[in-house]
C-alpha cells in the first residue's frame, strides 16, 4: 500500500502578509528580512492562482489554512481593511473552486497575531499562542468557535484546526476538548483533526488518535518534514541552483536521499510543512518554484510508493487502522 503524503500550508489568507505584521505587533521589531529588505505588506491574489497551478500540476493534496481576520485588519466575511471586499471574495472563491477537492481548509487562530478579547473586540497585548497557554476549555471553546464562525460565514467548510505557532500546547487536553466542542457547535462535525506538533526529529512519526469518546474522534496530525522553503524569505537568491538545493533537502532527484526518504524509510508518514510566506519569498516566489520542483521529483522518483491525500483522508486512515 502506498505511504500517504500530505502538504500543510500555514498562514495563508487574503491579501495580508501576516509574517510581516508578526514582526511589528508580536515581536516588536522592524519588519525586514534577515538581509535587510522590507517585508511586503500584501500578497496579491494572483499568487493564489499560481499556487493552485503548481499543486494541480503535481497532483498534490493536504491542508490550506485561512486566517479568518489576518493581523486584525478586517476579516474574511467583511473584507480586508483598505481594499474592495470583492478582492477578498475573489480570493475565497478561487480557494474553494480550485483547492477544496484536494485540500482541507482550517482556521489558524482568529488573527494569527494578537489575541482578541471576544467581549470587547479589542486586542490583548499577548500573541494568540502566548494567551492560549494559560487558558482552559471554558475560554478556548468560544475562541475556536469564533474562528470557525468566521470561516463558515464566508462559505468555508473547515474540517480541522491549525494551531498558530504552538497554540494550546501547554494545555493540550483543554485545547482538545475545545476543538471537539467547537466543531460540533458550528458544523455538527464529530470526526475532525488538528495540526499542532512538529516532530521533525522523528522519522517514524505518524498521526494518532488524540480523542475518542462514543461517536466523536479527533486525530492529531504532526508535521514530519520541516519547512525547508522558509530560507527563501531571507535570501534574494532565485537562481536555479538554489531551487535545486532546497528540493534536494527534501528529496534528491533519484529519490534515495532527503528528508522525505528518511521519513519513509523510518516508517513514518511524510507530512510536509510550509508557510504562505515561505512560498511567496517576499515577492520573489522562489519557494513556490521549489515546491513545483519537489512535486515533479515526488512524481518521477517515488511514483506509486506514495499517495497524496488530504488531511481529512489521512485522519480517516488513522481511524481505520486503529
Amino acid at each position: 500500500m502506498p505511504v500517504p503524503i500530505t502538504l500543510l500550508v500555514d498562514d495563508s489568507c487574503p491579501l495580508i502578509h501576516v509574517y510581516r505584521f508578526h514582526w511589528e505587533h508580536v515581536h516588536h521589531k522592524p519588519p525586514v528580512t534577515a538581509d535587510g529588505r522590507p517585508l511586503l505588506d500584501t500578497i496579491p491574489n494572483t499568487f493564489l492562482d499560481q499556487f493552485c497551478d503548481v499543486v494541480e500540476a503535481n497532483g498534490m493534496a493536504g491542508k490550506f489554512s485561512i486566517v479568518p481576520a489576518p493581523a486584525g485588519r478586517g476579516d474574511v466575511t467583511h473584507g480586508i481593511k483598505g481594499y474592495d471586499p470583492a478582492v477578498t471574495r475573489s480570493w475565497l472563491d478561487t480557494a474553494k473552486r480550485r483547492l477544496s477537492s484536494r485540500f482541507d481548509f482550517t482556521p489558524e487562530g482568529i488573527t494569527h497575531d494578537l489575541a482578541v478579547d471576544l467581549s470587547t473586540g479589542r486586542f490583548f497585548e499577548q500573541s494568540e499562542s502566548d494567551w492560549s497557554q494559560t487558558q482552559a476549555a471554558a475560554t478556548l471553546t468560544p475562541y475556536l468557535t469564533r474562528e470557525l464562525e468566521l470561516l463558515r460565514d464566508a462559505g468555508i467548510d473547515a474540517t480541522g484546526f491549525t494551531s498558530p505557532w504552538v497554540f494550546g500546547i501547554e494545555v493540550e487536553p483543554e485545547y482538545i476538548t475545545a476543538m471537539v466542542e467547537a466543531q460540533k457547535a458550528i458544523y455538527g462535525r464529530r470526526f475532525s483533526w488538528y495540526f499542532l506538533h512538529m516532530l521533525h526529529d522523528r522519522p517514524d512519526a505518524r498521526p494518532w488518535i488524540a480523542y475518542r469518546q462514543e461517536d466523536t474522534t479527533l486525530v492529531a496530525i504532526p508535521s514530519t518534514v520541516d519547512d525547508f522553503w522558509w530560507q527563501t524569505i531571507d535570501s534574494s537568491r532565485s537562481d536555479e541552483a538554489f531551487i535545486q538545493e532546497i528540493a534536494d533537502s527534501m528529496l534528491t532527484t533519484d529519490g534515495r536521499g532527503g528528508k522525505i526518504r528518511s521519513v519513509i524509510n523510518g516508517g513514518g508518514w511524510p507530512v510536509l510543512l510550509t508557510h504562505w510566506q515561505s512560498l511567496f519569498s517576499n515577492g520573489l516566489e522562489t519557494g513556490l518554484r521549489a515546491l513545483d520542483e519537489l512535486g515533479r521529483r515526488i512524481t518521477l522518483a517515488l511514483g506509486d510508493e506514495v499517495e497524496w491525500v488530504s488531511c481529512l483522508e489521512m485522519a480517516s486512515r488513522v481511524e481505520a487502522f486503529a
